[in-house]
Formats: structure tokens, sequence, C-alpha cells
């Protein structure tokens, strides 16, 4: 098996045709066909099966695709270490977050660290945590920031404890509900939630849980957590937020005075936000470069904590 078998088959699943794989690899039809039909005879199995829509991977297709995706991120890391070793600072580093853990020291740290490398073509995805997850096995993701109220999770990451978060109900200033004390008062409210209701760690979900309620039944949903904000301090949706957005830190701010934290006596779950990656041994340079400018920037400027010591999954 050869790597350019591989990124020929990569191709091919990403644009979903012969034709189009073929342009973007600059060769032509017949010779892509001859090289994916070479692999499928080493294999001795259909990788493929083509239709008039285009072309669809097979069981076999597919496990071996989420592999050949990592072997090609994974050669691309070692190219970066060796430019790297040698002075050069061009590379690319692919970062994942949960929402809540944007709300933290994760600004600092990517200003600071574009200071520092300034030649570095850093992206940042907002993910769920499974998606984040996939992200790193299949190598798409050099490193993630995931909160959690749980504790580390799957034993196939490192987790490194970052910082921890309170979360507050809140609501806009002058609402009718703003002195209620109690979930269970809130139930029948309309409410905002910023991740998915199916995601059992999300702050809304969890809250209920741990205090033995049900959902709310009148939610809307925003995926965006500017627009969130805007709905959270112009409506009468409750809305759970972290520290930093009521002390003009983190990713999501604004201004003073619009949202009121209620004086809710029931017990809301602290969030930890945890470094997670594959294995500390294959971080590139510049990925371990990122990574100890986020513990850095964890360390200072409050609302957020030091996080409470568990014990972390290898």
């Amino acid at each position: 098996m050869k790597l350019q078998q591989l990124r020929v088959l990569l191709a091919v699943a990403q644009n979903g045709s012969i034709h189009e794989a073929a342009r973007s690899l600059h060769i032509t039809q017949p010779a892509l066909s001859k090289t994916i039909a070479e692999l499928e005879r080493e294999l001795g199995v259909t990788l493929m099966l083509r239709t008039t829509r285009g072309v669809t991977l097979t069981a076999y297709g597919t496990a071996l695709v989420k592999r050949a995706s990592l072997v090609e991120q994974e050669l691309r890391h070692a190219l970066e270490d060796i430019e790297a070793i040698r002075g050069h600072d061009e590379a690319q580093l692919n970062i994942g977050f949960t929402a809540v853990a944007s709300g933290g020291p994760l600004p600092n740290t990517m200003a600071s660290f574009r200071r520092r490398f300034p030649n570095v073509a850093l992206r940042a995805y907002e993910q769920r945590p499974q998606q984040l997850f996939e992200g790193l096995r299949e190598g798409r993701l050099d490193l993630a920031l995931v909160s959690t109220c749980n504790g580390p999770g799957t034993n196939a990451f490192q987790w490194e404890p970052l910082f921890s978060l309170s979360m507050h109900v809140a609501v806009r200033t002058g609402h009718p509900l703003r002195r209620v004390r109690k979930l269970r008062t809130l139930l029948e409210a309309d409410w905002l939630v910023l991740d998915p209701i199916d995601e059992p760690g999300s702050p809304l979900v969890s809250t209920m849980r741990v205090n033995g309620l049900e959902l709310p039944k009148r939610m809307v949903q925003s995926a965006s957590n500017l627009l969130g904000l805007q709905l959270a301090t112009q409506t009468d949706l409750v809305s759970m937020w972290s520290d930093t957005v009521f002390h003009d830190a983190g990713a999501v701010r604004m201004q003073p005075g619009l949202l009121e934290r209620l004086p809710i006596t029931d017990e809301i779950p602290d969030f930890d936000v945890y470094l997670v990656y594959r294995s500390a041994d294959l971080m590139t340079h510049m990925c371990a470069e990122f990574a100890k400018e986020a513990r850095h920037h964890a360390k200072v400027n409050p609302p957020w904590r030091r996080p409470r010591r568990k014990a972390g999954a290898g």
C-alpha cells in the first residue's frame, strides 16, 4: 500500500466522484481509476461502488478512509516538525472547543500564539464533544478544549485539567422572574438553550438532572452565542451563562447591567475545561506551544478558576 494510493482514495471520498477527485489531484480519470483498482486488487476487497450519481464507499472503503486520513495528518505533522526544527514556523494548527470552553482564556491564548507564530494557519472550530473526539481520533483536530461537569471522558485521549467555570441562570434586567430562587418555579418559563437538548453534558441538561427535574417544556435553541446573548438581554427568555459573561471576559461579552443572575439555591454544577489530545508524544511543536499558551492564560485573569483535581484519563 502506497501513500499515493491513499491520497487518491481520500480525494475520491472527499469529492464524491471520480471526475472531481481527478481534477483536484491534477491527474486523468483513467489514471485515478487505475490507482483505485490496484489498491482494491492488493487488498482483495471492493472499496467503492460507482453509480450514476457518483461513488459510494463500501464498509471496507469507509474503514480505510478513516485510517488513511489519520496517516495523511500524521505525515503533515511530521513535515511541520521538521520545518520547526529548521527554524521555520509555517504550519497548520486545528483547534476544537465546546461553547462553554470558549468562555475562558481561549481568545487570549489564540492572540498571544498568533503574535509568536504569525505564519501558522490557526483554525478554530466550535463543536459538540462527540464531534471533537471524532476529529481528534481521525486527525482532523490537533487539540481540543472540552467542557464537562462529569470529569474526564474516554480513555482514548489524554485529559489535562485547565480551568473551571461557574454557571448561572440569568434573565434580562427587570425580568418579572428575576427574584426566583428555585428551578422548579422556572419549568413553565420560556428558556433559551445554546446546546442541543440531546447533549447530556449541556449546562441546562446537567443542572436539571442533578436536581431531579424534567427539562422545561418551552425552549428556543440557538447555535450562536452572540445571537443567544441578544435574545437573553432583549427578550423574556431564561438562559444559562458562565462567569465570564458577567465579568467582561472570554469570548462572549456584553454591556454591564443587561443581564441579571438569579439567586438560585438549587445545585448548579461547575464546568471543568480540559485540554484533550491523543498523546503528548505525538504533539507537533506548534501544538505543544499552543498548549503552553493555554496553560499560561488559564492561570491568570479571573473569573475562571484552577480546576478541581481529578484523575485524568490516559
